[in-house]
């Protein structure tokens, strides 16, 4: 069997898509976390409200750098410092 990866999935212009990605990507379980980016989630919107709701329920972390989305806020540098930790970043 395969070792367990770490990978970060940073939201940033295809929200929607981007949490879906986060979410399907926890079937090969490998360790996900999740990066929005500047952007406020809109929450009310079901295209992004049903992929957000998968990735909480998957209690999947979450960082932010908009304190607005209700996530740990990190600040870009602090967020860049925290990539170098994964072994994939995919980018939306």
């Amino acid at each position: 069997m395969a070792d367990t990866k770490r990978i970060a999935v940073i939201v940033r212009d295809r929200q929607s898509e981007a949490l879906r990605v986060a979410g399907g990507l926890t079937l090969a379980d490998d360790t996900i976390e999740v990066f929005v980016l500047d952007r406020k989630l809109d929450k009310t919107d079901k295209e992004i409200a049903g992929p957000l709701e998968l990735v909480t329920d998957l209690d999947l972390k979450v960082y932010s750098n908009n304190p607005e989305n209700g996530f740990t806020t990190i600040t870009v540098d602090e967020m860049a410092k925290k990539l170098l930790e994964y072994d994939l970043v995919v980018p939306y």
